[in-house]
């Protein structure tokens, strides 16, 4: 109404703007706090009369990106379970970015996604919510466990049978045995597959030597036999 003073209402009943109605019935109210989140705002307008109309109401638009959900990932590596803003999509994406998993945020702020491929090699995985709005949530990283066993690694001894030299998996600890199962030798595998352990004692009577390694997640390779080189001359 021409003349009349409009007041804007944010959802808590504050007033954050105000305005007067034009002659031409049109008005515009700068706000103090930008409503940027999808917010329920309450209008009404007073006459010079002081005469209060019933409230009308005004939907902001929602340009606020969701805080970053949380998530885990279950022990067999088939589920992400965790929390985010209600009505938002989860997407968890494998370590290329393909989308593995995804699942709608119930209205208690917890999710469950099934992923398409369980991972459980200690993959690192993408987690990520975009609100109804379309607005994306920063992503944060989860880990998958690592329930795989390595590959058997492979290994050689030396001509003169004070080490073995040989591959595995990048931070895996690989042990070798002697024939009743002691650990004569040990070594850490190098970032770049290779490893050198030194024995203790030396092997050079053509002992029958076992390779094994542990990832870092405790999962134990499938063991490999070794040989020893004799190079140690008989008794007279």
């Amino acid at each position: 109404e021409a003349g009349a003073i409009i007041s804007v209402t944010d959802p808590l009943g504050t007033v954050i703007g105000t305005a007067t109605v034009g002659s031409n019935g049109g008005w515009a109210a700068t706000l103090t706090t930008a409503q940027t989140n999808g917010e329920s705002l309450g209008i009404i307008q007073t006459d010079a009369a002081g005469n209060i109309s019933d409230p009308g109401s005004a939907i902001a638009p929602d340009l606020t990106p969701p805080d970053a959900p949380t998530g885990t990932v279950s022990g067999d590596g088939l589920t992400v379970t965790g929390t985010g803003e209600a009505g938002a999509t989860v997407r968890i994406t494998d370590p290329f970015g393909s989308v593995i998993g995804t699942a709608l945020v119930d209205q208690g702020g917890s999710f469950t996604a099934t992923l398409s491929t369980a991972q459980i090699n200690g993959e690192a995985l993408g987690l990520r919510q975009t609100d109804a709005a379309g607005n994306p949530s920063p992503q944060v990283q989860i880990t998958a466990p690592d329930i795989t066993a390595p590959d058997a690694p492979t290994g050689t001894v030396s001509g003169d049978g004070e080490t073995v030299t040989g591959t595995g998996e990048a931070g895996a600890t690989v042990n070798i045995l002697a024939v009743g199962g002691a650990v004569i030798g040990t070594a850490l595998v190098d970032q770049d597959g290779t490893f050198t352990a030194t024995l203790t004692p030396a092997q050079a009577n053509g002992q029958a030597l076992t390779l094994v390694q542990v990832d870092g997640a405790g999962n134990l390779s499938p063991t490999v036999a070794l040989t020893a080189p004799d190079i140690t001359a008989p008794d007279a």
